[in-house]
């Protein structure tokens, strides 16, 4: 018996425990891996929940208290899961849904993981004491990382410190914001200082750090706090027997309306408004919406998968974009339409769902409340969820960001059921059963994800690396490896292995048969991901560049047949693209088709005239058809949309540019 008490604190020690170990993640990065900010993390992130899981089923077949209990909040985050599942079986690449890219690696298998943290989370931790603990820790990982912003004389950490990018570093910084105002009222005497200056640490990473400065991070907190002052003083007003203290909540709720309306009316405030919705990444946002929207309403029930937005990106492409913008977008940037394209209205009603019996079984909370200074906690967590979902209207969630959120309403869970414990009320929910043979395959499906899922994966990833980075005689077989590693590698590897050997081969004294062997592999696996992705317009792209760099190296004219018809299925498949003209120009100039050569590219400037790139390869096409007049005139037209694309040109004339 008393083994058997050891064992289960033992569990319980390793839960716990590896639950603060997870909160480090927005805090591990290794260059030593391809996509150094994300891969690590999020490997890191299922590793640990891998562990705690098979710690907590141990836990939950020996101790039932243990178990998970069915309850609305929680039967609406596995809808989500579930819809999610559904709509990526239906979608158009399940296996690309399933594993996600190293770019993001929010697949359903990350998903998975984010429930049974979840899950975890909810079942163990019951007491108030283990939620301040949890929430501390992840405030302690959060003044780390802003320090580092803030500090820093690396350009890249000390834009988005650890995350690698402002915006993810903001939206991590926004939950701690309100895990320190929550804490300051849970926790009392010496720890509010603590709380106190992580808070003003926060808001000087956010308000006062240029590189970590983002326009949707900073609105949805000026709101959030507008919120949050506004509903505590109409709280106050309606609810307090304290005749001062409502008339001093009256008179601070007009001066705040009062002052938001005066704010609103300052030429500032116009012009800063104006400012950020005439920027070039607003600008680009509302084209990537327009496409997002279009895509959606051709699958408008069950979207087109998980991590697949690639494919209508491409249908129903804008040759705008390249002139305000990125050029490759795989995520519409918008929370709304991201949910709706990949999962449809079903995936976007039950995501609403959360949001909504979240905040309000929160908000049923207050009126039952004793301690009135207690009120500020669900009421702050509440508008948490609200400022979260505000600034995803701009941006996306990666896996730190999903840590917080899952964290959060796992906290939210926390809340509602002690005070429904304490109010001694049934609120329905059902002990779920664990038998012991099921807790096994957990177990065994466990330790298949922690190989299969994690580690493997991983080690691909610092196999790409070596092959994008390492010299030739390293560089394929790294490729090769990488390949034979995991599956994971089938959607980024192969257009990394072109792009390696195509670069290596204008590097002098290389390998010939190894370079073969390299434009030979990479073909392959090129071909695998068409066969793969038979929709996604990117691989068609990749293997006609391939061919038309493969014929450079080799003088084999087949691959200029192989180039053109892939290049045509290309801009079949994304007829806006100017890209696809680009390298279909590049084809029939290599045939010597000088004048299709030529039609293609104006055609590419016809999609969208301001795109210099366009415009420059059709003038070096004119030069050298040998047609002078030509390339004059096309000189002239170039320089006439935009005078500072001048040098460029006289570069390419061969004529020394004006100082």
């Amino acid at each position: 018996m008393e083994n058997k008490r050891n064992l289960e604190n033992i569990y319980f020690r390793i839960i716990e425990y590896g639950t603060y170990l997870a909160l480090f993640v927005p805090l591990i990065f290794s260059r030593n891996y391809f996509f150094p900010f994300v891969v690590p993390k999020t490997v890191f992130f299922r590793i640990v929940v891998d562990i705690i899981f098979i710690a907590y089923i141990l836990l939950a077949i020996s101790k039932p208290q243990y178990r998970p209990r069915i309850n609305l909040l929680t039967t609406a985050i596995a809808v989500f899961l579930g819809v999610l599942l559904l709509t990526s079986v239906t979608g158009i690449n399940f296996e690309r849904s399933f594993w996600s890219v190293f770019e993001r690696m929010t697949g359903l298998l990350t998903f998975f993981h984010l429930f049974v943290f979840y899950i975890i989370l909810t079942s163990v931790f019951k007491e108030r004491r283990y939620w301040e603990r949890i929430l501390s820790v992840s405030i302690l990982v959060c003044v780390f990382i802003s320090f580092l912003v803030l500090t820093s004389g690396d350009p890249i950490i000390r834009s988005g410190g650890t995350l690698g990018n402002p915006s993810f570093f903001s939206a991590y910084l926004l939950f701690n914001i309100f895990f320190a105002i929550i804490l300051l009222v849970m926790k009392p005497g010496f720890w509010r200082i603590f709380y106190g200056t992580a808070l003003i640490i926060f808001l000087f990473a956010l308000f006062f750090n240029p590189g970590a400065f983002t326009k949707g991070a900073v609105s949805a907190f000026a709101v959030g706090m507008f919120i949050l002052i506004f509903g505590s003083l109409i709280f106050y007003l309606f609810s307090s027997g304290n005749k001062k203290l409502r008339n001093t909540a009256f008179l601070l709720v007009i001066l705040l309306l009062l002052g938001a309306l005066v704010f609103f009316q300052l030429d500032f405030a116009k012009e800063k408004m104006a400012e950020v919705w005439q920027s070039g990444s607003v600008q680009s946002r509302l084209i990537v919406w327009h496409m997002g929207w279009q895509a959606w309403q051709e699958r408008f029930l069950l979207g087109w998968g998980l991590e697949n937005f690639n494919v209508p990106f491409a249908k129903y492409y804008d040759p705008e974009l390249p002139f305000t913008g990125d050029i490759w977008y795989d995520r519409v940037h918008n929370i709304v339409l991201d949910t709706g394209v990949a999962s449809g209205i079903l995936g976007l009603l039950s995501y609403l769902s959360i949001f909504g019996i979240a905040i309000f079984g929160l908000l049923k909370l207050l009126p039952r409340i004793v301690d009135r200074k207690n009120i500020l906690i669900p009421f702050a967590t509440a508008v948490l969820l609200v400022v979260y979902f505000l600034q995803n209207i701009w941006v996306f969630d990666m896996v730190s960001s999903y840590v917080m959120f899952f964290l959060s309403l796992a906290f939210v869970n926390f809340l509602i059921s002690s005070q429904n414990k304490k109010d001694e009320e049934d609120v329905n929910q059902r002990v779920v059963p664990l038998p012991s043979f099921v807790g096994g395959l957990l177990i065994i499906l466990t330790i298949f994800t922690f190989y299969f899922g994690n580690i493997q994966p991983a080690r691909a990833s610092r196999f790409i690396l070596k092959g994008v980075a390492f010299p030739l005689e390293q560089s394929i077989p790294a490729f090769q490896n990488a390949f034979e590693t995991s599956p994971m590698v089938k959607f980024e590897a192969p257009e990394q292995a072109s792009v390696r050997v195509s670069k290596l081969m204008f590097e002098p004294e290389q390998d010939k048969e190894l370079l073969n062997r390299g434009f030979e592999l990479a073909e392959e696996k090129l071909k695998n991901s068409i066969n793969q992705g038979p929709l996604d317009f990117r691989y068609y792209l990749s293997l006609g560049r391939h061919y038309n760099n493969f014929y450079q190296f080799s003088g084999n004219q087949e691959k200029l047949v192989l180039a053109e018809e892939v290049l045509k299925k290309a801009a079949g498949l994304s007829p806006s693209n100017q890209q696809a003209y680009w390298a279909l120009s590049q084809t029939r100039l290599f045939q010597g088709n000088l004048n299709e050569a030529l039609s293609l590219a104006e055609k590419a400037v016809d999609l969208e005239p301001r795109l210099a790139d366009s415009h420059l390869i059709v003038i070096q096409i004119a030069k050298i058809m040998g047609d002078d007049e030509l390339v004059k005139k096309k000189a002239e037209e170039a320089i006439k949309v935009d005078p500072s694309w001048e040098p460029r040109i006289k570069e390419i004339l061969g004529t020394k540019p004006r100082p």
